[in-house]
């Protein structure tokens, strides 16, 4: 069974990130504290996207730089890690940052091998053009597709669509065990069963 651990991050407005690691390796998702070989549990393998947004990048650098991992992220988000515009760093420091280096573009329904587990990517845009979920048996790594208690992400930024972002919600807890824990992008974690519960009724 896959180990999962959540660092805070210094920095302001920051993502959560969490570690998952599985027999010897690991990936980080959303990285959003700097690379430190004490954080990672073994091998990091991949450093895992669930969008391009400016606070779930923010140390991709540090982490590619400290353990040569791969950066994957939506086939459909690729563009977003390095334009300023897309990922917000425009819109919420003035500035042109991004992640300029390389990065794999998934599909829907990919699987990605970590040690004895396997990692599914889950297409959910609608917060963003190419939004996506991670899938490790009964966790799921929602980023800010949904939110504990109900709710769900902003769709009012570049590449949002409450319409498209709505179809993702109601896939993925359709896709979903009841007993599936949910670790978003920002606050606590929360299961489907409980989040069908508090669900706004215009999703």
């Amino acid at each position: 069974m896959a180990e999962i651990k959540l660092y805070d991050s210094p920095h302001p407005f920051a993502a959560n990130s969490y570690l998952i690691s599985s027999a010897e390796e690991c990936a980080i998702v959303d990285p959003t504290v700097p690379f430190d070989p004490s954080l990672a549990m073994g091998q990091v393998k991949y450093i895992l996207l669930t969008h391009a947004h400016f606070d779930h990048i923010l140390e991709v650098e540090s982490w590619v730089k400290g353990s040569g991992a791969e950066v994957v992220i939506s086939k459909d988000e690729l563009d977003a890690l390095s334009d300023p515009m897309k990922n917000c760093f425009k819109l919420y420091d003035g500035t042109d940052r991004g992640y300029f280096g390389k990065a794999r573009g998934l599909s829907h329904g990919e699987i990605l091998p970590l040690g004895e587990e396997q990692i599914e990517f889950f297409s959910c845009p609608g917060h963003t053009a190419g939004g996506g979920t991670y899938i490790v048996g009964k966790i799921a790594f929602v980023g800010d597709t949904i939110f504990a208690g109900g709710g769900f992400g902003r769709f009012d930024l570049p590449g949002g669509n409450f319409t498209i972002l709505r179809d993702s919600i109601r896939k993925l807890i359709e896709k979903l065990p009841d007993d599936t824990i949910c670790y978003p992008g920002h606050g606590e974690s929360t299961s489907i069963r409980d989040y069908k519960l508090h669900i706004n009724r215009g999703i």
